[in-house]
């Protein structure tokens, strides 16, 4: 996986397998017109995701801190937990076509997907966004066995070395193929439950579909309101349900 950062702004935008992927959002309409308002991306905490293991160090991982720990008193992975509480994301599906699988999880009938690509999220940040002290991070969701998979290690002159177990999740959740952007609280946000970052959002959105299954004054609403407030992007509703060619 190839990255890009952004001259002095803490912002890394990683490009799986060095391709400018398409990426999906799916979302309800009430997020949607939220996302108009507030012209922001909403990352949310690790710890308030359904996911119990998000954020969560592999079976193996653990093992190998608290080895290494018993050797060297080396301390890493005991903050996981911590971590956890800090860690925020916002999650897309990566993939040249829309999903089906998604559409039923996450927007049905008055479902709204708003699509993009990496380069998109590369550019989406105004200037003002810098990333703050820790950064923004965007890149591909690996999926490992939390059982099996040790995502820590020892490199030649002895210093550990780790995949961000942010970027992680279980594999019963690959058919998700997701993008991730991850950000951190600061220290006076810690009580919080993610936090907004503002983007440019004609940058952002190429175009708006809406669910397959959605009548069709559904769809006009979502047009209007993204008329309303000034997205400038083609909004057509999914035809993934339409009658087949003869």
């Amino acid at each position: 996986m190839s990255s890009r950062g952004m001259g002095g702004r803490k912002i890394w935008i990683g490009y799986p397998d060095g391709l400018d992927h398409e990426l999906w959002r799916y979302m309800d309409f009430l997020k949607f017109v939220d996302l108009l308002q507030r012209r922001s991306l909403w990352f949310t905490r690790l710890d308030q995701l359904r996911d119990p293991y998000e954020g969560a160090l592999t079976k193996p991982t653990a093992e190998f801190f608290a080895e290494v720990q018993s050797r060297t008193g080396f301390r890493g992975g005991i903050h996981h937990e911590k971590f956890r509480k800090v860690r925020c994301v916002n999650c897309w599906h990566m993939s040249g076509y829309e999903s089906a699988a998604m559409w039923e999880l996450y927007s049905r009938e008055a479902g709204v997907a708003i699509c993009s690509r990496i380069t998109r999220i590369e550019r989406c940040f105004p200037p003002v966004v810098t990333g703050g002290s820790w950064g923004i991070r965007g890149d591909a969701v690996r999926y490992v066995d939390y059982e099996r998979d040790r995502l820590a290690g020892l490199s030649e002159d002895g210093s550990v070395i780790m995949t961000a177990d942010f970027m992680c999740k279980r594999k019963s959740f690959e058919h998700e193929h997701e993008y991730r952007l991850a950000t951190s609280l600061e220290e006076d946000e810690r009580d919080l439950r993610g936090r907004l970052i503002p983007v440019i959002l004609d940058q952002l959105i190429e175009k708006v579909v809406v669910s397959p299954t959605a009548p069709n004054w559904v769809v006009e609403v979502i047009r209007h309101e993204a008329g309303t407030y000034k997205l400038d992007v083609e909004v057509a509703q999914s035809a993934l349900y339409s009658p087949k060619l003869q």
